[in-house]
Parts: C-alpha cells; structure tokens; sequence
C-alpha cells in the first residue's frame, strides 16, 4: 500500500514498530512459528474492532494497548479526508508493515533464521483470511454495513498484494532451486528477462506459453532429461 503520504508514515510505523517488538517477543517466548497466525489474527481484530467503535462515534479512552495505539493514530491521521471510512488505507499500509517487521525482528532475535518460508507466508494468508470472516460475521446496524464492507475489502486485499509482491518472488526463487511442479498442458511458466546486452535482469510468469500439447509436453520432458 504504497498510497500513503510519507508525511504520515512516521507515526505510523512508531506505532506499527512497537506492536512488531511485541508480537516478536511474545512469539519468541513460546517457541513457535505456526502460532504467528494466532498472535496476528488477535491484533487485527483487536485493531479493526477498535477502528469500528471509532467511526460509529464510540471515542472512548486513552488507547490501553498496542493495538488501540495504532488504530487511533490510523483515525487520526485519516481525519482530513473528507469521505467515509479514509482510515482503510493506513489500515492497509499498517498491516503490509507489521507482517514484514515481525519476521524480520524474529531473525533479528535469533529465533527464526530466515524471514519467509512457506508456512510463515500460509500462516500470515490464514490470519488475514480468518480475520476477514469473523468481521464479516460481525451483527451491526445496517446502516453500519459499509464499515464492516471495508475491512473485509482491505484484509482480503492485503492477503492478495502479500501473494502478489512476496510470495511469487519466494516461488521464483525456489522454482529455481528446486525446479517446478506444474507439468499439465495448462499453467504459466517462469522466463528469464534479459536487456539489450543478453544480461539477465529478472525473471516473470509468462502467461503467454500456458499451454502445451502433449508432444510439446513430452518434448519439454526430454530436454529436461538431456540436461
């Protein structure tokens, strides 16, 4: 979520920072990884039900937790836009931040030794997706539909740009290591983009040589065999 001004980040990421160190440190105390999940999906709620009660008018107290902290400070920030529910977008780009710090301050830790393999990525989706169900089965006033309608757009779209802009790079990666597993005569293919001087400078799906017929298949087989 790269929508928000860098003039309104600062706070953000204090905030986003602090519920990083705390989620890390708990998580580091219980040994786990899968619990990741656990810890995430308790924040989000925590942060996304308090976002609710503000925009119904609910102000309530002084911010008692990490997550209060952030979710006033997103409501705070948002107030000079001038439609409803303006916080979705902090919201968006609180929580990009916070399932990209706590990993990273895990292996800081010591705990973790790498920042993503596929059951962190899975867990993080899981948490997001679960998050997003619950709100959605959240009875309010009908008139409040489209707050509930909102949080459920920006998890699920977290949960989206996470595959989009980390996992398919972690999937390049390890296509390259470990080779692919999609063999039928319908799925896309990892190609080498090369510049002007035939130096490679990336790599992307090719959606344009999704498909095979059997003989390109057994062809393609075989090539693979002769390497």
């Amino acid at each position: 979520m790269p929508y928000i001004p860098q003039e309104d980040r600062p706070l953000l990421d204090e905030k986003v920072s602090a519920l990083a160190d705390r989620i890390a440190s708990e998580l580091a105390e219980m040994k786990g990884t899968a619990h990741i999940s656990v810890l995430y999906e308790r924040s989000i709620l925590s942060i996304v039900n308090t976002l609710y009660r503000l925009q119904i008018g609910k102000k309530g107290s002084i911010p008692k937790s990490t997550e209060d902290a952030l979710a006033h400070a997103m409501f705070e920030i948002s107030k000079k836009h001038d439609y409803d529910c303006p916080w979705l977008g902090e919201l968006n780009y609180s929580l990009t931040r916070l399932i990209q710090l706590v990993p990273r301050k895990m292996v800081e830790k010591g705990a973790w030794k790498e920042e993503l393999r596929y059951y962190i990525f899975a867990q993080t989706c899981g948490a997001l997706e679960r998050s997003a169900l619950q709100m959605h089965k959240k009875i309010t006033n009908k008139a409040h539909s489209y707050i509930i309608n909102g949080m459920v757009g920006a998890l699920f779209d977290i949960k989206d740009e996470y595959k989009r802009r980390v996992n398919t790079a972690y999937e390049i990666i390890q296509i390259q290591k470990s080779g692919d597993c999609y063999d039928g005569p319908f799925h896309t293919e990892l190609e080498e983009v090369v510049d002007k001087y035939h130096k490679g400078t990336g790599y992307f799906f090719d959606k344009s040589r999704g498909f095979r017929t059997e003989e390109q298949q057994n062809q393609a087989k075989s090539k693979k065999i002769e390497e």
